[in-house]
């Protein structure tokens, strides 16, 4: 319950905003694409608290567990992408941002914020 009241909320705004505003989004993708540090710190700050997670959280038995292991698991394999191999991050994010997936992915993202967010608070 508890992660999903901190996951919910966020990915709720974050999906409306990548629904919104996908430029702004792509932008910012683009402005941390060209800054090799922060790429690093966004590696190893995201390994740390996906690590920290999955330390305090996996388990796969009903759909709102499997959804805050799942984001857990990605969150630290695509912070471990950024660490090892920033190349194949900054391929994976060209071909997003290419594709025009950004709002597709608002709206995922705004599909499981909300059902995590309903789960924890209602």
């Amino acid at each position: 319950m508890f992660l999903a009241s901190l996951w919910g909320p966020a990915l709720l705004v974050l999906g409306i905003g990548f629904f919104t505003s996908p430029n702004f989004y792509t932008r910012i993708y683009r402005d941390v694409e060209k800054a090799s540090l922060s790429m690093l710190i966004f590696g190893i700050g995201g390994m740390m608290g996906a690590i920290a997670q999955i330390s305090f959280h996996n388990t796969w038995d009903t759909l709102p567990e499997i959804i805050i292991s799942l984001l857990g698991w990605g969150t630290l394999l695509k912070a471990a992408v950024y660490t090892i191999k920033p190349d194949i991050a900054d391929k994976g994010g060209d071909w997003v941002a290419s594709s025009k997936l950004v709002p597709g992915a608002g709206i995922v993202l705004l599909v499981v914020g909300a059902y995590l967010s309903w789960f924890a608070y209602v």
